[in-house]
């Protein structure tokens, strides 16, 4: 499939933001990168920011929700592929941390727009672990459990194991933390 102008923009703003933040990426970097001039960026998007916020969104729907609605489409087994998706180390950038973190703390006080968006990513995480968890439950994989609390500490301490590994410059660290959280997990194994 051809990579169209719009695609480029999109991956090369994703990355700038993604390795500088928002605030320290350079739109000539984006624009460098994608190897298309700012009349085209224009073309698609009102402003750096506009882009940038489209950027998060459809990369973070790509690169890291797309890895659990493939578990919904499950028909059994849906806590292993929860705690094989959770432990593979290799999906993640230790060194950068989680992309969406990094906007949060960057850019929700200052930004309303950038606050909703991340909100509602967060939302749509929080929620794909539901839905894991409930149809776990609903195949007999589970213990019943309040399944939206149960979400909610999977996603915090998925993201403090990635703040931790960012901190420490070693991945050990979110191992070490999904480890002790997958047997949390399987207290409720059936």
């Amino acid at each position: 499939m051809k990579e169209t102008t719009r695609q480029k923009l999109i991956d090369a703003t994703f990355e700038e933001v993604y390795s500088h933040g928002y605030q320290g990426a350079a739109l000539t970097e984006i624009l460098k990168n994608a190897g298309v001039h700012k009349g085209s960026m224009y073309h698609f998007f009102g402003s750096k920011k506009e882009m940038a916020l489209a950027a998060i969104e459809e990369k973070v729907a790509e690169r890291n929700l797309a890895k659990y609605v493939r578990i919904l489409e499950l028909e059994n087994g849906y806590l292993q592929a929860l705690a094989d998706t959770l432990s593979n180390t290799k999906a993640r950038d230790f060194r950068r941390g989680c992309p969406i973190a990094n906007i949060v703390q960057e850019m929700s006080n200052l930004d309303e727009d950038f606050d909703r968006a991340m909100k509602a990513i967060y939302k749509k995480f929080r929620d794909y672990l539901k839905r894991i968890l409930d149809k776990a439950f609903e195949a007999k994989e589970m213990k019943e459990c309040d399944t939206d609390k149960m979400a909610l500490f999977i996603t915090s301490t998925v993201e403090g194991a990635i703040l931790s590994a960012k901190a420490s410059g070693d991945v050990k660290d979110y191992e070490d933390t999904v480890d002790m959280l997958i047997s949390v997990l399987w207290q409720y194994k059936i």
